[in-house]
């Protein structure tokens, strides 16, 4: 009975409790290089290597830091105007646990450009496939839930809509840069850029607006321009995609 927002706000803050220690180390083990002559990350002794770990350790739960709150508000969002229960509630439930477990065992895959050993790599790209499961199931069952149903597009919607297409079409691209054959051609190019910024960055923009929109009616007893609102959907997901997309295609 627990709303599915309460459920990834919860998973949330567990992912902050143990992804954030990690970073506070490295950069405490940073400021001691820096300032006090020590070598945690000496070059020399692959200390450069050391940083990477431990920041990607922390940065790939980040990604779902920033990114589940936002899958919460779309949960929430979507059964309000298409007028249907949340299709598959302990599924919806179930695979933001499995996406919190998985985003702790796949940092490796943004490293794959650094000597990894190739066994070990393809461990990483086997994790990081698996992750697209519980991502997938997510999308099926939003998607089931507009299926049939009496949809309403207010401008909360429109933003939870577009949340799911910029979070498909970057998707995509994230199982391409999982795969340590292709990442290796791909690493340090826009088609990374790309993909980092439609899954994650305009993607949460988006979450972020359709909440607003939803909520801010009920937080204080007003309710905002809708026409102001459309054109704001339109030119956002208009102008995200004409940047954001052809960089795929750059060199």
């Amino acid at each position: 009975r627990m709303p599915i927002f309460t459920w990834n706000i919860l998973v949330t803050s567990v992912l902050v409790l143990l992804a954030f220690p990690t970073f506070a180390a490295a950069l405490a083990g940073l400021a001691f290089d820096r300032h006090f002559g020590g070598h945690v990350f000496d070059p020399a002794t692959g200390g450069a290597v050391l940083w990477q770990h431990l920041f990607w350790f922390f940065g790939h739960p980040e990604v779902y830091i920033v990114a589940l709150p936002f899958f919460g508000i779309v949960s929430e969002i979507f059964p309000v105007f298409s007028r249907k229960p949340i299709f598959g509630y302990m599924a919806m439930v179930g695979s933001m646990f499995a996406i919190a477990i998985l985003a702790f065992l796949v940092w490796a895959h943004h490293m794959f450009v650094t000597g990894l050993n190739p066994f070990l790599g393809s461990v990483f790209v086997l994790l990081t496939l698996l992750i697209a499961v519980p991502s997938a199931i997510k999308v099926f069952n939003w998607l089931t839930t507009l299926w049939k149903g009496s949809i309403r597009f207010t401008p909360g919607m429109l933003f939870a809509i577009g949340f799911v297409s910029l979070f498909i079409s970057g998707g995509l691209t994230g199982i391409f840069l999982g795969n340590s054959a292709l990442d290796v051609h791909l690493h340090d190019t826009y088609f990374v850029v790309a993909h980092f910024h439609i899954v994650m960055g305009v993607a949460s923009f988006f979450g972020m607006f359709a909440g607003v929109y939803h909520w801010f009616p009920k937080m204080f007893g007003r309710y905002l321009n809708n026409t102001m609102a459309y054109i704001h959907f339109w030119v956002t997901i208009v102008g995200a995609y004409l940047i954001f997309w052809p960089m795929h295609y750059e060199g």
